[in-house]
């Protein structure tokens, strides 16, 4: 999907849970690029308060593939970590509207809390991935969602992979 030796900044988290794609949908995401571009290198990114739950997601990994950047960087040191990368992988956060605004290929998988049409980051290289469900959209308003956030849960890593990969070889 990159190619040799590029980063990919990986954003895996969000203001609220129910917009956050699992970790382990993240990891599997991870692996997959890994093994088909052993030379790319993986930043994740989020703040301090999110490192211990990135240590988890990077845990399985090589610490020159895959790189816990939460909490190390200023938002000028992520704009420039995204301007530098071949591609960013994020929930609805600002981290993809940052990407989408700088002209990154950005892959938002966004949850069904809000309209991804109204919601969504704008660009040529944007994609975004959602799992439309019949709760949608649900505004949780905070509360835990009845349908064990099925809209990110069943968004599979597999089928987000080479969705992007082939929306930016076509692009």
């Amino acid at each position: 999907m990159s190619p040799a030796g590029e980063t990919v900044v990986i954003a895996p988290f969000a203001n609220e849970r129910a917009k956050e794609w699992p970790l382990d949908h993240f990891r599997r995401y991870i692996e997959r690029l890994l093994r088909e571009q052993a030379e790319a290198r993986v930043l994740v990114v989020g703040t301090r308060g999110h490192r211990a739950k990135a240590n988890a997601l990077v845990r399985r990994f090589s610490a020159a593939d895959v790189v816990n950047a939460c909490g190390t960087m200023g938002w000028s040191d992520l704009a420039r970590s995204i301007d530098g990368a071949a591609s960013v992988v994020s929930n609805d956060s600002g981290v993809a509207h940052l990407a989408a605004a700088r002209g990154r290929w950005t892959l938002c998988l966004f949850a069904s809390s809000h309209s991804w049409l109204e919601w969504m980051p704008r660009g040529p290289r944007v994609v975004v991935l959602t799992r439309l469900t019949p709760c949608a959209p649900c505004d949780l308003a905070g509360q835990p969602c009845p349908n064990r956030i099925a809209c990110m849960s069943e968004l599979d890593p597999d089928f987000a992979f080479e969705r992007f990969r082939a929306l930016r070889l076509a692009g």
